[in-house]
């Protein structure tokens, strides 16, 4: 790794000199032209020996290495700026270090793959010396603080699942190591040294939110990590011309990184990746080469599946792609569903050809539950991919067949993850929950519930049944964090509103006032009411639009509140009921408007915080 800069005005560590990066300019930039324009000159006029061509030759050509080497410090600086105190991070209280060491050194002897995967996927193989670092210095290094806490956090929490007998006392260590990353990076400037340690630094902190269940401070964080590598140039293979092998892999390691995080997260919260496909020079990591770590092995199928969820970002459900005429959105969702099943044809190559060897690594329990784990979040993107297309018109239901099979077939698969995380002597349930069921949009679950207000699909509703119960089940056996209980806490409100709406309309009672306070509920969350859903999905392909322009303030989020439950006011059903008005792209945009919104009760808690996750 390079060496740290400087961040926010701190002193470098003292072991090395802080080296100023040269920024990567970009093919349109005035540096490339000048170049270029520079390359030509030379070209023409070589074999001219009069001095005072040569001399002015060479004065342009000191100008243009110049300005390829201009230093980083100087664009990046305020010229008129006054020095501020950094952060002082002296007030957090790091482990005992013999502690410290005693993790470490678990992770050498034990290779536990749930512990030492944050060392094998930043290859940060000096972590101890990262570590010492931090204890010795005087003045942290914010890069090297973050590193070793946010590892530290992983170890600890890791080793103390597996030791019983140290598990309360690694637990409590782990959070205190917490509490120094979220110190760190509450207060990171904006204004970051570009280099590898701060890259790694930021990626680890994105790591961190993600298990938090906090994807916007994520995405956050990864913004910047991809701003640092698209500034270093490691996106682009022009930069390594001059870079020994190992160094180059380390640093196309790095940006891959980053990349995956980005290309989820853009899909997870609804925005723009900050990496754009068309500036990428870099070779995807190849499939075809032995590497020594299961991490390795399989992280090329993780950049292929965030391409993919980065495409359907960009093909379904950005804007521009919601407008476009539904012919193009069918055939960009066949496109995405051949891809989906290619990446799964890898999948089952890579599984089968290194299966024994990562067993005998990680274990059978351990091998289980990422085969599944990322079977359940491939099916969850599936059914993302396959919702982009609704019903033709007049159909009885919102959702095509196809999608409603592969929402299914998620919650299937995720009993049977469920069942090893049962078994499991690992606490593998909140890995389970960031990263399978947070760090995408899970969608299954929502598409399922819909169907079953639609159809009263008693089927499905057993379905949303057990899978909340099966959270419930882990909730009270491990405990859970914050974040995890909120989303337990959803689909548990979720499923409850969905039972006692089927209840309502199975009897006499329909028109009861229980049965009306749900349908003023689901319409405030923009759900049909039971009385115009019917002639909702017949009309809306042909008037959705029309109504949309005539009426545009009832597409607000909760404006079904003051809604008459029995359905007469049509026109404010059609304002707030995106599952069923789906003959457009704007009520499509709408429905993915919604989801998210629902989402980000994790962030944000729920509305009368205390009268939710009841039933």
């Amino acid at each position: 790794m390079t060496d740290a800069g400087t961040d926010g005005g701190e002193s470098p560590p003292s072991t090395a000199p802080c080296k100023t990066p040269v920024p990567r300019a970009g093919e349109s930039s005035l540096t490339a032209h000048s170049v270029f324009a520079n390359d030509l000159l030379q070209k023409a006029v070589s074999k001219d020996s009069r001095p005072e061509m040569r001399e002015r030759i060479d004065a342009l050509r000191q100008l243009v290495e110049a300005m390829k080497k201009q230093p980083a410090a100087r664009e990046m600086t305020y010229p008129h700026a006054k020095p501020v105190r950094p952060v002082a991070l002296d007030g957090c209280e790091l482990p005992p270090i013999q502690k410290t060491l005693e993790v470490l050194k678990l992770a050498k002897t034990h290779r536990q793959l749930g512990a030492v995967w944050v060392l094998e996927l930043f290859d940060t193989e000096n972590l101890p010396q990262i570590c010492l670092s931090v204890y010795m210095a005087d003045d942290h290094n914010t890069a090297h603080f973050v590193t070793a806490n946010v590892s530290l956090y992983y170890l600890f929490w890791a080793y103390g699942e597996l030791f019983a007998d140290k598990q309360e006392e690694y637990l409590a260590l782990s959070c205190a190591c917490g509490v120094n990353v979220e110190t760190a990076l509450s207060n990171l400037p904006l204004h970051l040294p570009a280099n590898d340690d701060v890259v790694v630094a930021l990626s680890l902190g994105t790591f961190y939110a993600i298990e938090l269940a906090k994807p916007s401070l994520a995405w956050i964080l990864s913004a910047k990590a991809s701003e640092l590598c698209q500034f270093l140039g490691y996106h682009r293979i022009g930069t390594y011309k001059n870079v020994s092998p190992s160094d180059a892999k380390h640093k196309q390691f790095l940006f891959w990184v980053v990349y995956t995080l980005d290309k989820s997260l853009s899909l997870r919260l609804g925005r723009s990746s900050t990496i754009q496909e068309c500036d990428i020079t870099v070779p995807t990591p190849p499939m075809d080469e032995l590497e020594q770590t299961p991490i390795a092995n399989f992280f090329s199928l993780w950049v292929m599946c965030s391409r993919l969820q980065g495409q359907i970002y960009e093909l379904l459900y950005c804007p521009d792609a919601i407008a476009q005429p539904e012919p193009i959105r069918k055939s960009r969702v066949h496109l995405l569903e051949q891809q989906m099943d290619e990446l799964g044809v890898l999948t089952d190559k890579a599984t089968q050809r290194w299966d024994r060897g990562v067993r005998e690594l990680a274990g059978e329990d351990m091998v289980d539950f990422f085969i599944l784990s990322d079977l359940v979040l491939r099916l969850s993107t599936l059914t993302l991919i396959r919702r982009a297309v609704p019903n033709p018109p007049g159909s009885p239901t919102t959702f095509t067949g196809d999608c409603i099979q592969a929402a299914r077939e998620t919650l299937a698969k995720h009993q049977d993850c469920m069942a090893v995380v049962e078994r499991s002597k690992v606490g593998l349930f909140s890995t389970y929950m960031s990263w399978t069921i947070l760090f995408a949009p899970f969608v299954p679950f929502i598409v399922l519930f819909c169907h079953v207000i639609e159809t009263r699909d008693r089927a499905d509703l057993a379905r949303l049944h057990a899978f909340v119960r099966s959270l419930q089940r882990q909730a009270d056996r491990s405990g859970v964090s914050e974040a995890v209980d909120k989303l337990r806490r959803l689909f548990q409100v979720l499923h409850s509103v969905a039972t006692q709406y089927v209840e309502s309309h199975t009897t006499e009672a329909a028109q009861h006032p229980t049965s009306m306070e749900v349908d003023s509920c689901l319409a405030a969350l923009g759900f049909p009411s039971s009385s115009s859903s019917s002639s909702s999905s017949s009309q809306g392909v042909v008037m959705g639009e029309q109504q949309r322009e005539e009426e545009p303030g009832l597409d607000l989020p909760g404006g079904g509140i003051g809604a008459d439950p029995t359905g007469s006011n049509n026109a404010l059903q059609r304002g707030v009921n995106p599952m069923i008005w789906m003959g457009n792209g704007a009520q499509l945009e709408d429905w993915f408007y919604h989801n998210e919104q629902m989402m980000a009760f994790l962030e944000d808690g729920f509305p009368g915080e205390a009268g939710w996750g009841g039933g």
